[in-house]
């Protein structure tokens, strides 16, 4: 009987196998099947008008959690944590990424290109400009 059932479990696996048009070779990289860029990025730097403002915050870092969802994690110094979960998108061919993010009020849509586990956000906040740079843990 367990003999059987294996042998059904067997065609039933290579069944879909063929069914599912399953073609290894055209597939892909292994790092564009495993996603490598989803990861905890933390922020290394960050200047507003060309003055540091990194040593105004406890943590800042961005969590890509999954394929579509990721958490903006700021806490200032002497404040409360504070965690803005949202969506993005990521173009495995350009390595672009494209998300909605709000920090201290201000809403903007940025698409930065991934390099070897770093990324910069650079956004004009009035006259100032926010330059934001973030690497991987």
């Amino acid at each position: 009987m367990k003999k059987r059932l294996l042998l059904v479990l067997s065609v039933i696996a290579i069944f879909c196998l063929f069914i599912s048009g399953c073609d290894v070779a055209n597939q892909g990289s292994l790092k564009s099947i495993t996603r490598p860029y989803i990861a905890q990025y933390e922020c290394v730097s960050a200047t507003l008008g060309g003055e540091d403002i990194k040593d105004r915050f406890e943590c800042f870092e961005i969590v890509l959690k999954d394929r579509e969802n990721f958490e903006l994690i700021y806490q200032p110094k002497d404040g409360e944590k504070h965690i803005y979960k949202s969506k993005y998108e990521f173009d495995i061919e350009t390595r672009e990424l494209t998300a909605d993010i709000s920090v201290l009020g201000y809403k903007f849509k940025p698409t930065v290109t991934v390099q070897n586990g770093k990324f910069t956000i650079v956004k004009q906040i009035g006259t100032k400009q926010l330059v934001l740079n973030f690497k991987a843990k």
